[in-house]
């Protein structure tokens, strides 16, 4: 006789509700996604001992009619989709048909129901999945849920869930994401007896104040922008407003709380100039997007979902952040100058053409041009076969002109012929990478520029000079100045800091310089599989790398930027990014930038004359500082109101 046997429907069950039902938490979420799916606009969740000994949940949806109850609890048993195809185009949070089927086999469940066209309802009690009883009784149309003893029957299971405090934690940080997700929907949660909270279903601003509070929600930053097949909507935090943790961070695709890596990395980068270390943004972001674009059939737990194209989501996402909080620093810095800001809640609808989407970096220099550049940019496109080789020519001669290595001219025309081969209309400058590629500064024998500028600022910045008084220095570091009816504290090195940061990134061409002695080094197989996979991201970032043996490399030139920056804790800094496979080398070379600009700022306790303080006063104004490189506010304001108060001059 053989030995392989087929499992019974109370074994299998069992072993499988371990992928949807890992705790109480995850119940929640799958009755609710049933409400909601169920059309429901009212939900009220209620649990004890954080779900281990009851979770109900109760909702206003259509219901079930009698007949659908004996079928509900059956393993795939769904109304959600009736083919394969329709797999590709779900729009319901559910799908598969695995969740009542994987709580009722590993708790007690008692369903009450009554569908809009009945005029009683049915309750049913289902035991090891199996309904094992049902009566009609009076309730109002939708659908209660009670789940009791959760692992009841799999005590094994059961020993490793946490503590009923820990456990209804979990479900609080689902039911908070939930709300803020479904931002229309009446949701009540409550714990123990007590209402932890109530929305109203009046939109996100609601949502938002009602879960975190009216200071949250001031310090907010509205998302409201346009891609083609796709919008982003929502509210992150201001630079101000950040966070000791992530979990003030919350993701949607087409109203599904999901966790993305890719996404999340997009928001941390546009963040990355106004953050101080360890600390994390707040934001609620939905993303509405075609279903042909997304699948959503990954995993159970459908907290997952993958994306036809990845970098077009890291874009809308990166884009719609970052122009939203350069908004808001440009206001605040109007502010702090005395000067009238524009409206930052401005909610218009920005719409983003398709070839910022495609060609990112190249939009970004082109719209840096001023008349006299636009003349030598050339649409790839309308090239003619002579005209590209006589481009070609022309990029070689610069490149050796400026010392470029043979790898950085090979990967330049490498990027031409990519995006002739992918038809793109692509606008490059033609001397970009000697004039004005944003992203590299004009510094051909490698020194760092002079803290300050041996010339005084322009005329146009002595009239708002004249306005502010300078009432002294605290401690050789900050500045006291006097504008309007405001005393602004202005931190001198990090303000400096951010003046040398912006000026690097705003500078017009980057030089490779040979290494006189390569510094070489030797790594895992892990870590040289990573290196080798990501050696033109890294001399993007502004270091040559080649390969020298097994598992061994050598840095054999770096950008003129880079030139002081000691090799072994560069590498260090490298290979702490291996589980990311992917380098970020905009990341990489904006922090080394950054830690750069420290460097060669003027220090706290150093003095400044009259000239060194009105520059960094034009500064301020001119480049809209409000942060450090590393996230410090630059400046501190108190109004002559806030003053008087504290002088109980006014109440």
């Amino acid at each position: 006789m053989g030995k392989i046997k087929v499992l019974t429907p109370d074994i299998f069950n069992k072993i499988s509700a371990g992928e949807v039902v890992e705790n109480p938490a995850a119940v929640v979420k799958e009755l609710v996604e049933n409400s909601i799916d169920a059309g429901a606009m009212r939900i009220v969740v209620e649990t004890v001992d954080g779900g281990m000994k009851s979770i109900t949940v109760t909702d206003n949806g259509c219901g079930m009619e009698a007949d659908d109850i004996d079928v509900c609890f059956l393993k795939h048993a769904t109304s959600k989709i009736l083919s394969a195809e329709e797999i590709f185009g779900v729009t319901t949070l559910g799908f598969r048909g695995e969740a009542l089927a994987s709580i009722a086999a590993v708790a007690e469940v008692k369903l009450t129901t009554r569908h809009a066209s009945s005029d009683m309802a049915i309750c049913a009690v289902a035991k090891q999945g199996v309904v094992v009883s049902k009566q009609f009784v009076s309730a109002n149309v939708g659908t209660t849920i009670e789940v009791k003893d959760l692992f009841y029957n799999t005590p094994a299971r059961k020993k490793f869930l946490k503590s009923p405090a820990r456990e209804g934690t979990e479900i609080t940080k689902y039911m908070t994401k939930l709300a803020l997700v479904n931002p229309y929907l009446e949701l009540t949660y409550i714990a123990d007896g007590q209402t932890v909270f109530q929305t109203k279903g009046k939109g996100l601003e609601e949502t938002i104040f009602t879960i975190y509070g009216p200071d949250c929600l001031s310090n907010c930053l509205p998302i409201n922008t346009e891609f083609k097949n796709a919008r982003l909507r929502g509210y992150i935090g201001n630079p101000e407003f950040t966070k000791a943790n992530s979990t003030y961070q919350t993701i949607s695709v087409n109203g599904r709380p999901i966790v993305d890596k890719n996404i999340q990395a997009a928001i941390l980068q546009a963040y990355r100039p106004y953050l101080m270390t360890r600390r994390y943004p707040f934001y609620v972001l939905d993303l509405d997007i075609i279903t042909e674009d997304v699948d959503v059939n990954v995993h159970p737990k459908k907290t997952e979902v993958r994306f036809a194209n990845n970098q077009k989501v890291f874009t809308i996402f990166y884009v719609s952040v970052k122009e939203a909080l350069q908004k808001y620093s440009h206001q605040r810095a109007d502010e702090i100058m005395g000067q009238q800001g524009q409206q930052v809640a401005d909610t218009k609808v920005t719409h983003i053409q398709d070839n910022y989407l495609a060609n990112f970096d190249a939009y970004q220099s082109a719209v840096k041009m001023n008349p006299d550049q636009a003349k030598d940019v050339i649409e790839i496109e309308l090239l003619t076969e002579a005209e590209e080789k006589r481009l070609r020519e022309l990029a070689v001669k610069e490149d050796m002109r400026t010392g470029r290595s043979v790898q950085a001219m090979l990967q330049r025309l490498s990027a031409v012929d990519q995006n002739l081969e992918d038809g793109g209309r692509m606008q490059v400058d033609i001397y970009a990478d000697v004039r004005h590629d944003p992203e590299f500064d004009e510094n051909d024998e490698g020194m760092l520029p002079e803290p300050l500028p041996p010339e005084p600022p322009k005329d146009e910045y002595d009239d708002l000079y004249a306005q502010t008084r300078i009432l002294g220095v605290a401690f050789n570091t900050y500045l006291i100045l006097e504008l309007e009816e405001k005393i602004i504290l202005v931190d001198q090195h990090a303000a400096h800091e951010r003046i040398l940061y912006n000026k690097f990134l705003e500078g017009k061409f980057d030089t490779m310089q040979p290494v006189l002695i390569p510094y070489t080094f030797t790594v895992k197989p892990e870590e040289a599989d990573f290196i080798m996979e990501n050696l033109k991201n890294v001399l993007k970032a502004g270091v040559e790398i080649q390969p020298f043996g097994l598992n061994s490399f050598r840095i054999v030139a770096v950008s003129t930027h880079f030139v002081d920056t000691k090799m072994e804790k560069f590498v260090d800094y490298l290979l702490e990014s291996v589980d990311e496979y992917k380098l970020d080398s905009k990341k990489l070379f904006v922090e080394k930038l950054a830690k750069k600009a420290c460097k060669a700022a003027i220090k706290a306790g150093q003095k400044l004359n009259e000239f060194e303080i009105k520059y960094i006063i034009k500064e301020i104004h001119d480049g809209k500082i409000v942060q450090c490189p590393h996230g410090r506010p630059v400046t501190v304001v108190m109004t002559k109101s806030q003053i008087e108060k504290m002088f109980k001059r006014i109440v």
